[in-house]
């Protein structure tokens, strides 16, 4: 039996999309629990709504009704500043088209989180070629996107995923162009 609080917890989320006079079910009746530690893989075919679990996962996106608490809040309650608070903080995100910024160089796009965190320059600047040393791009910081291969915008994607040191990572296909 498990003794510890969960992080993370969805109970009967679902989601449907208007479309035209009918309602089209997405999602119906998801129930999910993460302890610290613990990790997932959601799997299913194109279409199949994993996108849309991310999306509320990530606080991008809201359940048509269900609940879900991360770290003891109920994330309905919680209005649009905490929600981008717990966006920077608490959660990183590798999408599957990298979502760079094409005129920031690699290090800079690693850094953004960062700065919206308020991290001090020096600070952020560190951490950022950290992780783009973990990735193996310590020689890449200065490149911009569209210089780097599909593989390493990839690698910068991840790098900025971590780069706050979030409690979940959401990754969509993360591996799908690396090299």
């Amino acid at each position: 039996m498990e003794t510890t609080t969960p992080f993370f917890r969805m109970t009967y989320i679902t989601k449907s999309y208007r479309m035209g006079d009918e309602l089209q079910p997405v999602l119906r009746g998801i129930d999910l629990t993460l302890h610290e530690g613990e990790f997932i893989s959601i799997l299913g075919p194109s279409g199949s709504g994993k996108s849309t679990l991310m999306n509320i996962i990530g606080c991008l996106d809201t359940p048509t009704s269900g609940e879900y608490i991360l770290h003891g809040k109920r994330i309905a309650e919680q209005d649009a500043n905490e929600l981008s608070r717990i966006r920077n903080r608490e959660i990183g995100f590798v999408f599957q088209s990298f979502q760079l910024l094409q005129r920031q160089t690699a290090i800079e796009n690693v850094e953004l989180p960062l700065v919206y965190a308020g991290v001090p320059e020096k600070k952020r600047r560190e951490r950022a070629a950290e992780m783009l040393t973990r990735v193996g791009l310590e020689h890449k910081m200065t490149h911009f996107p569209n210089q780097l291969s599909g593989g390493q915008q990839q690698r910068v994607a991840i790098a900025r995923a971590l780069s706050n040191n979030p409690t979940i990572l959401l990754a969509d296909e993360p591996t799908g162009a690396l090299d």
